[in-house]
């Protein structure tokens, strides 16, 4: 009678899981029609969302084709051509340019935002295996792209006024990168061996020494630090949760629930508020900065999957499967 309980609760464990992960989260609110600015249509579907630093722009990379969109008018001003499968957008410092990559490519897309045209790309490999490149970070002077490739425990180091490439071996498998306000520290989210456990290794830019490293929740994706840097958010696919960790000490502050397989991560520019969007049960998630805890959950239709905030934190870009959603953040 015991062996059997040991098979039969683990088994009703995993039902309920799989019915939990298969439907739509109970206490989720519909959106009010105020809270919807503009709804942008893609021809594509966009999967990965970047802004400008002034907020001007809003790139959506999707597969095959990049969306700019104004923010003054929610309008796609242009389309250009690019390599299907998108793994890792950005828009330097400047706003002049795009940076986009693919997970079938070894190169990386430049595309000038002002003429909508496509430059020489860059090559990030210096072997042979192709592919396999993801998220990005871009230094705060625009001189340096930092380019995570997953399969292969490495990031691309790029010289974006020499078009050169450089590559910088890891001991995880990495998720993200993201550069702290100063561009002197890399924070490499990932995987060491089993992911039940995720890892952030906190890296000096210029040594590429990893000054420390902490855990996070089970298969991270995404990461996101405060404004003032004191405070690191991880979306984790094992749980779903997201992981709240205090920088200075590597310490877990929270763990708060999200929706199934979260995938896109923001902290409004205030500290106050986060963002999250779970691509499977098709929510948006605001997590109470200030007390860790979750204030709202939206159905967002269309499996949302990238959400970036504006520089005033009062529009969130939200990305779904046919069009890039324009919404209020004070009306969320």
């Amino acid at each position: 009678m015991l062996a059997r309980r040991r098979i039969v609760v683990p088994l009703l464990a995993c039902l309920a899981g799989c019915a939990a992960m298969g439907g739509k989260v109970p206490n989720a609110r519909h959106l009010v029609p105020a809270a919807v600015v503009a709804t942008i249509p893609i021809d594509r579907p966009p999967t990965l969302l970047a802004s400008s630093r002034d907020g001007s722009r809003v790139v959506a990379a999707s597969s095959g084709e990049l969306a700019i969109i104004r923010t003054d008018t929610n309008v796609v001003a242009a389309t250009v051509r690019i390599a299907p499968y998108s793994s890792g957008v950005a828009v330097t410092p400047d706003g002049r340019h795009v940076l986009v990559n693919s997970i079938s490519s070894s190169r990386l897309t430049v595309v000038d935002v002002a003429t909508a045209t496509v430059e020489p790309d860059v090559g990030l490999i210096v072997d042979i295996p192709p592919g396999g490149f993801g998220r990005m970070a871009v230094s705060p002077d625009g001189r340096r792209a930092y380019v995570a490739n997953q399969p292969k425990d490495y990031l691309a180091l790029v010289d974006l006024n020499a078009g050169s490439t450089n590559q910088f071996s890891l001991d995880m498998s990495p998720t993200d990168v993201t550069l702290g306000a100063d561009g002197r520290t890399l924070f490499v989210t990932g995987c060491k061996d089993f992911c039940t456990t995720g890892t952030v290794e906190v890296i000096d830019a210029a040594s590429r020494q990893t000054i420390r490293s902490f855990e996070v929740g089970p298969a991270p994706y995404r990461f996101a630090l405060s404004p003032d840097g004191t405070r690191a958010y991880t979306t984790n696919r094992g749980g779903p949760t997201l992981s709240i960790v205090d920088v200075a000490s590597g310490a877990t502050i929270a763990t708060v629930p999200v929706g199934v397989r979260p995938s896109g991560l923001a902290v409004s520019p205030d500290g106050t508020r986060v963002y999250v969007a779970g691509e499977q049960q098709e929510t948006l998630t605001i997590v109470d900065a200030d007390h860790n805890t979750v204030r709202a959950t939206f159905s967002i239709p269309n499996h949302p999957r990238e959400v970036v905030i504006s520089p005033d934190g009062r529009r969130a870009y939200v990305s779904t499967q046919d069009a890039v959603l324009v919404l209020d953040t004070e009306r969320l």
